[in-house]
């Protein structure tokens, strides 16, 4: 296997996973915690498990993930403050067809 082969096949995995996150932000503005919830309980039911059911438990591409969505301005994130502490949310950017 050759440098490319390796690179491709990670290209591919975090573009698989920027699906999986925009997917799981449905409309909604949520934490790293609740997305990995919604993640799994999207690859452990139906067709979805079936396809990403190896990737369901690996969390190692999701910050890569997150924030290649964010710098495309597909995601936007922002600091959330309430009586758990701070955290960061995030949610689909709605961008208007010029």
């Amino acid at each position: 296997m050759s440098r490319t082969d390796v690179a491709s096949e990670g290209s591919a995995r975090l573009a698989r996973e920027r699906e999986r996150v925009l997917e799981a932000l449905d409309g909604e503005a949520l934490s790293v915690p609740a997305i990995l919830r919604r993640m799994a309980e999207r690859s452990t039911g139906g067709e979805a498990g079936a396809e990403h059911g190896a990737e369901a438990s690996d969390q190692s591409l999701l910050y890569p993930a997150l924030h290649s969505l964010e710098a495309d301005w597909k995601l936007q994130a922002r600091w959330l403050s309430d009586a758990n502490g701070v955290r960061r949310v995030y949610r689909k950017r709605r961008l208007l067809p010029r």
